[in-house]
């Protein structure tokens, strides 16, 4: 409840972690609705987006494709995982570049 309130008095700081959360939430009570589950991580994703907080907008983005190679997506992991790795490369953690492309390397076999 304390985040929903964050979230409807300062949209710009809190709607990305408030769907975020919630899209976390579905993927581990929910694993396998993705058509209820990326709506949430895509809406997190694009208001980290427009708040401009690139690092979360990765983080999101990573944990979306994450999400789809749970569910054997990976199509849409290769995609959000990609997006991932540019968004932690414009931040500037070479620790978080690094394990994506371990992810993407995986994937791709």
């Amino acid at each position: 409840a304390a985040m929903k309130d964050a979230a409807d008095n300062s949209d710009w700081n809190f709607s990305n972690k408030f769907r975020l959360l919630q899209a976390e939430h579905l993927s581990l009570n929910n694993r396998h609705c993705p058509v209820t589950v990326l709506p949430l991580y895509d809406e997190s994703i694009e208001s980290a987006r427009k708040s401009g907080f690139i690092h979360e907008q990765g983080l999101a983005c990573e944990k979306a494709g994450l999400y789809c190679k749970d569910v054997l997506n990976m199509e849409k992991a290769l995609e959000y995982l990609n997006q991932a790795r540019e968004c932690y490369e414009k931040w500037g953690s070479d620790i978080k570049v690094a394990f994506i492309q371990k992810e993407l390397d995986a994937l791709k076999g």
